[in-house]
């Protein structure tokens, strides 16, 4: 059985995915799988797969799903004690791996592990340091658009891991589960990293362990649906994460940065984008409320530790960041 499973969604990313498996060939860590969970491609990915990389375990859907179906296929695929999640828009370096697993192996009690996360074209750019949410409810990448520092370069607790320099710890997936298929893409990471703490599982960002990214490459973020599934799904994460007395006591900072977000999208012509965010918000409200009292069977830590995680978010957040 391998130590390590590294899950790899692809779609239609033929002329990523080489550098990507080239840099998991030359990882230190031993006893790995590589899995590609292919989401569909219609770019010739599969026969690469099979052509160049015969050694690399090919899961392949018949039909462009979404991130989440993508990467589910490829856990549930997996056999490793610790997986990792790593965008085809990636670059690792060797060691990243054996950081990773080894942050993790250091502390039974940490469920997921964060890679330093480098602009590809810029790698003196932090793209994410972990994740973190303060008071106004959004979910963000730790760091991103900051020049590298000392700051960056020490290991700390964080809310949890962009999905795409990602390490879990098996055990804590089959506890909380995988990704909510009707994310689809976007804050569905988030959205695993809040059960998980529910769950009683800590997060830990690993300054060793990098990961240059090609943001935005492997999928379309700034398209019109991937606009409209960002915001339907930060709804969601309120929904269906969040205790309903940290929403009340929030909601001045979460309304004032919803409302200024708003605005900002509206005066770039994106009111339609807003309406139909708003819309399909609504209509998964009772899905995500079934899911939420789903998920209140794993939670195992007071409200009281919600709140420590969005001040912990306000410090991350702040320039410059602070312990």
């Amino acid at each position: 059985m391998p130590a390590i499973s590294v899950v790899v969604p692809n779609w239609n990313g033929a002329h990523l995915l080489p550098v990507c498996l080239e840099s998991l060939r030359g990882q230190t860590a031993q006893g790995i799988e590589v899995i590609v969970s292919d989401d569909g491609s219609t770019d010739g990915s599969v026969a690469l797969l099979r052509e160049r990389y015969p050694d690399v375990q090919v899961v392949a859907l018949a039909r462009n799903m979404g991130f989440c179906a993508a990467a589910n296929a490829g856990l549930r695929a997996s056999r490793g004690e610790f997986i990792a999640l790593i965008n085809n828009d990636t670059e690792l370096d060797p060691r990243c791996l054996e950081e990773l697993v080894g942050a993790m192996r250091a502390d039974p009690g940490v469920g997921i592990c964060a890679a330093k996360m480098m602009y590809y074209d810029d790698p003196a750019v932090v793209n994410s340091a972990g994740h973190a949410c303060g008071s106004d409810g959004v979910v963000v990448e730790i760091g991103r658009g900051w020049r590298d520092g000392e700051w960056f370069g020490q290991a700390r607790e964080v809310l949890g891991a962009c999905g795409g320099g990602a390490l879990y710890r098996r055990r804590m997936l089959a506890e909380v589960g995988l990704f909510d298929p009707d994310f689809i893409m976007s804050f569905e990471d988030a959205d695993l990293d809040w059960r998980a703490q529910w769950a009683g599982w800590r997060a830990r960002y690993v300054p060793t362990a990098v990961v240059k990214h090609r943001e935005g490459a492997s999928r379309a973020i700034g398209s019109r649906r991937g606009v409209i599934l960002g915001i339907r799904n930060s709804f969601h994460i309120w929904v269906k994460d969040w205790p309903l007395s940290s929403l009340v006591r929030h909601f001045p900072g979460i309304w004032r940065g919803w409302r200024a977000s708003a605005m900002a999208l509206v005066r770039r012509g994106g009111a339609s984008l807003l309406s139909a965010a708003a819309a399909e918000a609504l209509a998964g409200m009772p899905q995500m409320l079934s899911r939420r009292r789903k998920a209140r069977r794993t939670r195992s830590v007071p409200a009281s530790r919600f709140e420590e995680l969005l001040a912990l978010g306000e410090r991350h957040t702040r320039r410059p960041p602070e312990d």
